[in-house]
């Protein structure tokens, strides 16, 4: 449904309507809702003068296309505005597929305000924004400010940890799969940086011609993360290293994360590899935490976000991570 979202908001932006069209189409585009603390307040004065002089019934919204697509409009938008205020990854969902997306037994209320659902999979949060809509359109409780409400979501999805811890950590395993899918072609695994700055573009710390020294080019990256001369919100190294494992000292690829601000993390992990020699194909063995600056379970509840992270690298050669991941 994300897709679905971006049509409803795209339309918006260009000052047109998706299919159905939706209600109240001129008072809509008068607001001007576009991501802004001034937009969510033109939203408030929006929905004030809807229970003021319209009145609508639950019935011109819930049972009619044009009622259901304002609705949804306004949703997308809120949680648009939640997203990039926050950084986190927010997926939609109708009421059937966010019941499969959640863990086995939660509930769903069955109320039409369920029909459409965020879910932040990092955190392990759901929202229903229609319920707030409906309350504000209504007028069931007492009204509560758009700004306010934002800041309550993203309350919410901070209470474990800012949301850029999770985004470092997909940062980490999406560059931690492709040194590794570099490593899997016999290629050499040479330093490089991730930025928050430039999220999808790895900086080659070296260029593999020869004379050049590893080690000032790891500390060129290290002094990069201790001093963030860029003012990045986070960043990422990778280098060639080790691993000490029961079974030995092994080849690793080696990822260390920070992130800044108020609460910083930071996080080093060894992803060791048997390369492919002998006839025994490449392998990637259990990934070792080196070092953090916070507690275990913290680090343990970053995994999903990493592991989103290492997916989403489509490898060169015709395989995956998956295939290559020792059992």
């Amino acid at each position: 449904m994300n897709e679905i979202a971006k049509s409803f908001l795209d339309a918006y932006a260009s000052g047109g309507e998706i299919e159905g069209g939706w209600k109240f189409a001129k008072a809509l585009q008068q607001a001007q809702l576009d991501y802004s603390d001034k937009g969510l307040h033109r939203l408030d004065q929006l929905f004030a003068a809807m229970r003021e002089r319209v009145k609508p019934s639950r019935e011109d919204m819930q049972g009619s296309v044009q009622g259901r697509n304002f609705c949804a409009l306004i949703a997308y938008h809120v949680i648009e505005v939640v997203r990039r205020r926050s950084g986190a990854h927010i997926d939609w969902h109708d009421r059937a597929s966010a019941t499969e997306a959640l863990p086995a037994g939660v509930q769903l209320p069955n109320e039409a305000f369920a029909r459409l659902i965020a879910l932040a999979p990092d955190q392990g949060v759901a929202f229903m924004p229609l319920d707030w809509i409906e309350a504000e359109i209504f007028g069931d409780d007492q009204q509560s400010r758009a700004a306010d409400y934002v800041t309550s979501l993203i309350q919410q999805l901070e209470r474990n940890g800012p949301v850029v811890w999770w985004t470092g950590m997909q940062a980490l395993g999406r560059t931690a799969s492709w040194q590794m899918m570099i490593a899997a072609d016999g290629g050499a695994v040479l330093p490089l940086m991730l930025r928050s700055t430039e999220p999808m573009s790895w900086r080659a710390l070296m260029s593999g011609l020869p004379g050049e020294n590893p080690e000032e080019a790891l500390q060129y990256g290290v002094d990069c993360l201790e001093k963030n001369p860029h003012g990045t919100s986070w960043q990422v190294l990778a280098y060639d290293g080790f691993a000490d494992l029961e079974d030995g000292r092994f080849d690793a690829v080696i990822v260390i994360l920070y992130t800044y601000g108020k609460s910083p993390l930071q996080l080093k992990l060894a992803f060791p590899y048997r390369p492919a020699q002998a006839g025994r194909a490449f392998e990637i063995l259990n990934p070792t935490l080196r070092g953090t600056n916070v507690e275990d379970e913290q680090v343990l509840m970053l995994g999903n976000a990493m592991q989103r992270g290492i997916q989403s690298v489509k490898w060169a050669f015709g395989t995956t991570w998956d295939q290559l991941r020792k059992a």
